[in-house]
């Protein structure tokens, strides 16, 4: 391994790092996420980076590979649990030394996963850390009071005050369009509409393709929900949760995640979508919350259900000796 960081590898490793959320390695994607993080909060923003430095940190410790360092696909699991333990959290001394201390674990289990496992890990890593330091604090009774009710909807706090009326269950047909460029946003725990749009331009920037499968995700999981409304009143696909863009999230990285893999193949993609979707709620039910689990969940399952429909058919295709 080179052991040797150049300013040019420190700028790669940092724009990648962010990128690789939604699975894009491309430096521009990367700064306009985290232009969208500091526009929206600069708690944020500060949690986001030294999660990713502690993931570096921890990369460096167990000696990983330095172009899948600089590739980022050591970094963006702990940029993910800087936010996601700050939103949680809050900013204190307790808050800092978990976000470091958890990301700089996301290296050695990212590894793990890298060498053992068959399927891709997506953002289990950050899932797995982030629950563990959620527990850790619920235990040590160092939540904050606002983040023990609902953690399923934790991440809705940026909504605008347009978004009040959602709540009662009024939800207009613009803010629910609102809330398919929300959910983009969402992916980084970002509620607010200017940070969704430059999700969805950081997506365009790396390929149009991207930003379109991206939105169709979110647009797709928000239907769904929307439908379940509908027909079951039920509170777990709530309007608010809804117009916030937290059923548009997981959609969009089940989307952005199975095009990379099968890319002219849109029934799985959609399909991953819909499971995503429909697996969300399950975390609200039994208290933890959802975070990118039921993506991560759903294309384990797609991928895992296409390779033995592949491996099956491959053994009913008969095999033609030459005579």
């Amino acid at each position: 391994m080179n052991t040797k960081l150049t300013p040019a590898c420190w700028r790669d490793t940092l724009l990648h790092s962010f990128s690789q959320v939604l699975f894009q390695s491309h430096r521009g994607c990367g700064a306009l996420i985290l232009l969208a993080i500091g526009l929206e909060s600069i708690t944020a923003l500060l949690g986001s980076l030294l999660g990713w430095g502690g993931a570096l940190l921890g990369a460096r410790l167990i000696r990983a590979d330095s172009a899948m360092i600089r590739a980022g696909y050591y970094g963006f699991n702990g940029a993910l649990v800087g936010l996601a333990l700050n939103l949680l959290l809050g900013l204190s001394w307790f808050s800092l030394a978990c976000i470091l201390a958890f990301s700089a674990l996301s290296a050695p289990l990212v590894q793990l996963q890298i060498r053992r496992w068959r399927i891709p890990p997506y953002t289990s890593a950050f899932v797995l850390l982030s629950w563990s330091a959620w527990l850790l604090a619920s235990m040590l009774e160092l939540l904050p009071i606002a983040a023990i009710p609902d953690v399923a909807t934790s991440h809705a706090a940026a909504l605008d005050t347009a978004m009040a009326d959602a709540a009662t269950g009024a939800i207009s047909l613009q803010q629910w369009s609102a809330g398919l460029i929300r959910g983009l946003g969402q992916v980084f725990f970002l509620g607010s509409l200017p940070a969704g749009l430059l999700i969805l331009a950081a997506l365009a920037l790396s390929a149009p393709r991207n930003a379109l499968w991206g939105l169709a995700g979110a647009l797709l999981g928000s239907l769904i929900a929307s439908l379940c409304n509908v027909l079951a009143d039920t509170p777990l696909f709530s309007p608010q949760d809804i117009a916030a863009g937290l059923f548009g999230y997981n959609g969009a990285l089940a989307a952005l995640a199975l095009l990379q893999r099968f890319p002219r193949q849109p029934a799985i993609i959609i399909a991953g979508v819909v499971l995503a979707t429909a697996l969300q709620p399950l975390f609200g039910i039994i208290g933890l919350p959802a975070f990118t689990a039921p993506f991560v969940l759903a294309c384990w399952l797609i991928v895992i259900l296409a390779s033995i429909l592949h491996r099956q058919q491959q053994k009913k295709t008969p095999t033609h000796l030459a005579p």
